[in-house]
């Protein structure tokens, strides 16, 4: 028998189990009487109360989340040498530009010449003006592979200032940025844009309101922005005298003074460029009994053979790449690091970890860490910009772009017949493996389809469910730049497949811009590949998210296409599911009709199902979709100005969904059974079972239903003019609801509005 997942719940995992006044179903009593509580072998979750007659409920109160202050800004390194002229001329241009609008600085030149830890330094200086934060982002502009998505850095600036959903298109993440940063006009911000190619992606980022600075780098003058105000400022590499105070600062006096000579060749030789120098001052720090003599000769001689090998390059680019090649010469021959520095150097990735690189290296995670750890020892990789700290990750490391590029470049001149399209597929088939292990973990019920792995990964990571979902966090960019990877080299297979596993990240994040682009290209993949089963769950995810996204007629089209590939499939499961969402949608839109047409004809799939089942976890899950579609129908009869047909079908499904150990689910029925005692004329009942469902989702912490509990409760005591307690709850609800769903928020306000 074919088996499906029930998108309903969004695939929530039931990770505990639920006991609401003791072992059984909770129901407050119509009159004033006592509410018991029974222990018997029930085991408790989340705080409790010993008591014998509570009056109003018990409140469970929990510290609201305060999101941190951003500080995402490189640190400045600490032989940062001169550029005093630099940072006065950069500060006092900033300083003359009116107080009351956003300020914009471009630095522009070639890449090494030291753009960014200037940026981070004047920013760092200014960093007491700007209590707001500090937000940083690469806009990766000179990537093999295209720019940062839009999407992307929006995205992941909003995060940092207001977790949560997000809108659905680019347009309304750029309106909703400025609306965020408006409100904080009295904490400005200060934001660092890397790698910035085209004027146009500075100004989409730039943040609304007042006194918040915005620091750019490029290659490029970005000269249209001056009509925009921006201060552009061209960075010159270092004079020798400064060049030479780097090298001293670093390597000593005493070692420079012997070789002063040689020192002001080497400066010369590295065209006054931080990187080049850097590079070099790596290599005779490691080696401090060998001449600088001898790094002039080895220096000088790359130099030449670059001029004719390349050309084109100006002073200052065959510098950097006359540094680069003289590192990558010089790594030890016995240990595999040139092989590693070519193999990532190829890849799609942002950042690299230990366990990506064992994978694509064949290494153990051990070594990968030690030859990582080797590069970024030798300047040749560099700290990825600091985030949460993950042991499934360890430490994170990033290529300078003028680093990868040379990677990139010595992986195309040395690689074997066949070897890159392996490094391709290695990396594919560690982001297929280790998103389908958190995807087990975190959506269990999600039905399986196949993974089909040309190099399955040695050592897979064992997640618990809080690491599994901050690692998919974690990786969101490098997984959407996987699918894209997978898509521009045609591996539909793991395109697919991947696409597929990425669904408990998108259940938990609603980072749409990722859904819908993953779930448009997989959709393609597998019909490419002919894979129905795959076909149909894509279809479904992506109506999901349709619907979150109140595309209501797409979900609607999308839905009705997974209900004619089941029935042509003969799948009864998919068909049941099919239409449960179709039902779930004319509910949203109010389609009463339609809705209890379409719910009663699953749930009576599902209970057949449920019945005819001879595997015993099957009967189980059928048994809590019937539930599931139960609560549906709950919602429809309220609508519908049913409450008792609807206080009938919610006790059911509660009971249910205890037995099921599915605590969300449940606590949405005991929501709903409030609605329905109030709407049915028992305010008392109605209010006790809001106040139950309110404490059980304090204790699951669910966003959503936090703020969605308190919605409905505040409606039950509204019906009653408890206007004070309503607004409470209706403020309580905004709070939580601008961490998920922006259309929520603004419904409770209108309702908040109304109350005066």
């Amino acid at each position: 028998m074919t088996t499906a997942r029930d998108h309903s719940t969004g695939g929530q995992p039931v990770t505990a189990a639920l006991s609401s006044g003791g072992s059984g179903e909770h129901r407050p009593a119509r009159g004033p009487a006592d509410i018991t509580n029974r222990l018997g072998d029930s085991t408790l979750y989340g705080p409790s109360v010993q008591a014998g007659y509570i009056h109003g409920g018990v409140h469970f109160h929990e510290a609201p989340f305060v999101v941190p202050t951003p500080r995402q800004l490189l640190p400045v390194p600490a032989a940062f040498t001169d550029r005093v002229d630099d940072l006065e001329r950069l500060t006092t241009r900033l300083e003359r530009m009116p107080a009351d609008t956003v300020r914009i600085a471009v630095i522009s030149g070639p890449s090494g010449i030291g753009k960014s830890a200037l940026a981070s330094r004047l920013l760092h200086e200014l960093g007491d003006r700007f209590p707001g934060g500090q937000l940083y982002a690469d806009l990766r502009g000179y990537a093999h592979e295209g720019p940062a998505r839009p999407a992307e850095i929006l995205g992941r600036f909003l995060r940092s200032l207001r977790p949560g959903a997000q809108p659905a298109s680019v347009e309304e993440m750029a309106a909703w940025w400025r609306s965020v940063t408006a409100e904080q006009s009295d904490r400005p911000l200060c934001i660092l844009l890397e790698n910035v190619t085209h004027a146009d992606d500075l100004r989409a980022l730039v943040p609304g309101g007042r006194g918040h600075v915005v620091v750019a780098t490029s290659r490029e003058q970005l000269a249209s922005l001056a009509g925009d105000g921006a201060v552009l400022h061209r960075l010159g590499p270092l004079d020798p005298a400064s060049a030479l105070d780097y090298l001293t600062f670093c390597l000593g006096e005493e070692r420079i003074g012997r070789h002063r000579e040689a020192a002001a060749q080497i400066a010369g030789l590295c065209a006054g460029l931080p990187m080049a120098l850097a590079l070099a001052v790596t290599e005779l720090a490691t080696y401090p009994d060998r001449s600088l003599a001898v790094m002039t000769t080895t220096l000088g001689g790359s130099h030449s053979r670059i001029s004719r090998s390349r050309p084109s390059l100006n002073r200052q680019e065959a510098a950097v790449t006359a540094a680069l090649d003289h590192a990558y010469a010089a790594l030890p021959q016995d240990a595999p690091a040139a092989r590693v520095y070519r193999r990532l150097g190829a890849l799609f990735v942002l950042d690299i970890d230990a366990p990506l690189t064992a994978a694509v290296c064949d290494l153990s995670i051990e070594d990968a860490a030690d030859q990582l750890r080797l590069l970024r020892s030798v300047q040749l990789l560099e700290p990825a910009p600091a985030g949460e700290e993950l042991p499934e990750r360890g430490a994170v490391y990033r290529f300078h772009d003028a680093a990868r590029v040379h990677a990139r470049g010595r992986a195309q001149a040395e690689a074997a017949d066949g070897e890159l399209d392996e490094v391709l597929r290695r990396a594919l088939d560690f982001y297929l493996a280790t998103t389908t292990a958190a995807e087990l973990v975190l959506t269990p019920t999600h039905r399986r389809i196949a993974r089909d792995y040309v190099y399955p990964v040695a050592q897979p990571i064992a997640f618990s469910e809080a690491a599994a979902l901050a690692w998919l966090v974690a990786q969101r960019d490098n997984l959407f730049a996987a699918i894209r990877a997978a898509h521009a080299a045609g591996l539909d297979t793991p395109l697919y497949q991947l696409a597929h596993a990425l669904w408990p990240l998108l259940r938990a994040t609603h980072d749409y811009s990722l859904w819908f682009e993953s779930h448009s290209l997989g959709l393609q993949a597998a019909r490419q590949c002919g894979d129905r089963a795959a076909e149909r769950e894509l279809l479904g995810t992506s109506a999901v998210g349709l619907r979150g996204a109140g595309r209501f007629d797409q979900a609607t089209e999308a839905f009705t296409e997974v209900l004619s590939l089941a029935r042509a499939d003969h799948d009864e499961r998919a068909e049941a599911q099919a239409l449960h969402e179709l039902g779930s949608v004319c509910l949203e839109v109010d389609r009463l009709d339609e809705a209890e047409s379409l719910l009663v004809q699953a749930r009576a799939l599902r209970e057949t199902l449920s019945r005819t089942s001879e595997d015993d976890l099957d009967r189980r899950t059928f048994q809590r979709s019937v539930a599931i579609t139960d609560v549906c129908r709950g919602q429809v009869f309220l609508k519908a100005g049913r409450p008792a047909e609807a206080i009938e079908a919610l006790t059911s499904a509660r009971r249910t969904l205890i037995a099921a150990r599915d605590p969300l689910d449940a606590g949405r029925a005991l929501a709903w059974l409030g609605r329905a005692y109030a709407q049915e004329g028992d305010l008392k009942a109605g209010e006790s079972y809001g106040r139950h469902a309110v404490s059980e989702f304090d204790q699951l912490g669910t966003a959503r239903w936090c703020a969605r509990s308190r919605e409905l409760l505040g409606q039950t005591l509204q019906a009653d003019s408890r206007l004070d307690e309503v607004r409470a709850l209706y403020r309580q609800a905004i709070r939580l609801y601008e961490q998920v769903s922006r259309r929520d928020a603004r419904r409770v306000r209108q309702a908040l509005r109304q109350l005066a």
